[in-house]
């Protein structure tokens, strides 16, 4: 095990992921503060796959990438959604999986943001951007679309309706 993992966790049933044992308690404090484990010891999967793959938890005394692609398997993340949400949280953005289909929000002080994670290549009307943009703004977020690359290379953009033709 690496010596940069801070805690080990246990898959428990088919969908939980449960802290089995602390080795930093401030890491530890800091993750239920931030509300990224309950205090149950229950983490969200997304942020659980960020964290093996940054080598900072183990899972059944395994870490790393390799076991993180296992885990985003496993629990049917798409690869691409957990990219976008794995360069947010490097970047220090506190992210939570969206309401709608492949999103994720960011609460960044006073502004809400949405993502709207796609992959390119993949085909999606302007109409429908158009109305998730909406159902952004109207839901009070800022719309923005975050498409991956087949190299994993992530750009955002901004996707505000300015005007109706």
């Amino acid at each position: 095990m690496s010596i940069n993992v801070k805690a080990r966790f246990k898959i428990m049933g088919s969908d939980r992921i449960v802290l089995e044992k602390c080795f930093d308690q401030e890491f530890c404090v800091n993750m239920l503060k931030s509300g990224f484990i309950d205090l149950k010891g229950n983490i969200d999967p997304l942020e659980a796959i960020h964290l093996l793959a940054l080598g900072r938890i183990s899972i059944d005394d395994r870490t790393g990438w390799e076991e993180a692609l296992r885990l985003i398997d496993r629990f049917n993340v798409g690869l691409s959604l957990f990219l976008v949400y794995h360069d947010l949280r490097k970047r220090g953005r506190r992210v939570k999986l969206g309401l709608r289909p492949n999103t994720l929000v960011l609460n960044m002080g006073s502004r809400r943001v949405e993502v709207l994670v796609l992959e390119e290549g993949k085909l999606m009307t302007l109409s429908d951007l158009a109305e998730w943009s909406k159902s952004c703004i109207a839901s009070g977020y800022e719309p923005v679309v975050a498409i991956v690359d087949r190299y994993g290379v992530i750009t955002y953009y901004e996707a505000r309706v300015t005007s109706e033709i």
